[in-house]
């Protein structure tokens, strides 16, 4: 299961009896793994993540934190360094923390209750392999932390160029049926073929395309397909 060297794990979570309950879940998903450390402040993890001697190789962290969020922890980590793999969890809507989780340097968000899945993500994503779960980025380690890195200076006021930058966080943070969704506008297909597709309503369709265009910073679905595939490869 581990594929390759042994890794570390560390977790942040709020409640003290989660934290103790994904220990010995974790252990016994992955007898071999290094369980670096656990906490309950987002803070604390930060600094823990940015010391050398005690970054773990994977975080675990947890959406709802009090205080510093779980996104501010990803992105403060992702920010600074490209070394800790970081997975999102949470006993919440997964979809009302994945656009802003992936944005801010998460690798994927997961439901807390699916340790295994967990599990199996952290070992995917330790050896460089893309997990098996809905909510995954499609930018890597290195790809966030650039990004993440260009938008801290360009709102320092060091940066030219800042609202490209923004540009490129607001495609970043399309969820993944905002971004079917796109990809078909962009071939030209209508929202009523674009439905049938995907097996959603036409309005189903049509509130997509509305969210997309509203993060892109466009004003209509033509300028959100523009500005798409401005960032498409």
């Amino acid at each position: 299961m581990y594929d390759g060297e042994r890794f570390s794990l560390a977790m942040v979570d709020n409640d003290q009896l989660t934290l103790r309950m994904l220990t010995l879940l974790v252990r016994r998903e992955l007898p071999n793994v290094d369980m670096a450390w656990v906490c309950r402040n987002g803070r604390d993890a930060v600094a823990r993540c940015l010391s050398a001697g005690s970054r773990p190789d994977v975080l675990l962290v947890d959406m709802s934190l009090e205080g510093l969020s779980g996104i501010e922890v990803c992105r403060r980590v992702r920010a600074t360094t490209t070394d800790v793999v970081l997975i999102g969890i949470t006993s919440f809507s997964l979809e009302h923390y994945a656009a802003d989780a992936l944005a801010a340097g998460a690798q994927c968000v997961m439901d807390k209750a699916r340790v295994k899945d967990i599990c199996d993500a952290a070992v995917a994503l330790v050896n460089g392999r893309r997990p098996q779960t809905r909510y995954v980025s499609d930018l890597t380690a290195a790809q966030s932390h650039a990004l993440l890195a260009a938008q801290a200076e360009a709102e320092a006021g060091t940066v030219a160029g800042g609202s490209r930058i923004g540009s490129a966080a607001a495609v970043v943070s399309l969820t993944e049926r905002e971004r079917e969704v796109m990809r078909l506008c962009a071939q030209g297909r209508s929202s009523r073929e674009i439905g049938e597709l995907l097996q959603v309503g036409e309005s189903s369709v049509k509130t997509s395309v509305m969210r997309a265009a509203k993060k892109l910073g466009a004003r209509n679905r033509t300028q959100a397909v523009a500005e798409w595939l401005m960032w498409q490869d």
